[in-house]
């Protein structure tokens, strides 16, 4: 699992991002990485802009490095059952 210190902008990779700066439990956020600078060294803070292709817009989120790096769960393709079970395969390899 990569981190957000790790990340580079790739125009065809929809990555999900789990922060855990504004929530100890985590929260979400889903895109495509259109760029990525460090805002903060001594905090270690990111400015990460994802695009979101569902609401055809980028934004700007502020997340530590560390925070980890996985692959989105929700996708606009029809339900696919087996691609949902590999996934769910992968998430359990990096929580063990």
């Amino acid at each position: 699992m990569t981190t957000v210190a790790e990340l580079q902008p790739d125009p065809n990779k929809k990555i999900r991002i789990v922060s855990h700066r504004e929530s100890k439990n985590g929260v979400y956020y889903d895109g495509i990485v259109r760029s990525i600078q460090c805002v903060n060294a001594d905090e270690n803070l990111y400015e990460v802009v994802l695009f979101s292709a569902t609401y055809n817009k980028e934004s700007a989120y502020y997340v530590y490095g560390t925070d980890k790096v996985t692959e989105p769960t929700r996708t606009q393709n029809y339900a696919n059952a087996e691609t949902d079970r590999q996934r769910e395969a992968a998430r359990e390899m990096f929580d063990s």
